[in-house]
């Protein structure tokens, strides 16, 4: 089901805004709660909700990834920086 209901979610997700997405998730919820309580709400709607859901959480996931990979790089050229940033010997050798 595409409807369009959840773009706005899914563009904030994407842009990393995520006080946007619990604003806008707030909405939403609270629109599929109105639907729930007044027995309209359907299992498609139900699927949107959960499938947005699961989009996002593996958006989030990637994301955490990706800035870990980037912390584990900076830690390892800091260890080459150390290393690199040791006085050179002043043992010289002449033939």
């Amino acid at each position: 089901m595409d409807t369009h209901r959840t773009d706005p979610l899914r563009i904030a997700v994407a842009a990393g805004d995520f006080r946007q997405v619990l604003r806008l998730w707030e909405n939403y919820a609270a629109g599929v709660r109105e639907e729930i309580g007044r027995g309209t709400c359907t299992k498609a709607r139900i699927a949107e909700a959960g499938e947005f859901l699961e989009w996002a959480r593996r958006v989030v996931l990637c994301g955490r990834a990706q800035t870990q990979n980037r912390l584990n790089a900076v830690h390892v050229a800091s260890q080459y920086g150390a290393v690199s940033s040791r006085p050179s010997s002043l043992l010289r050798t002449s033939l």
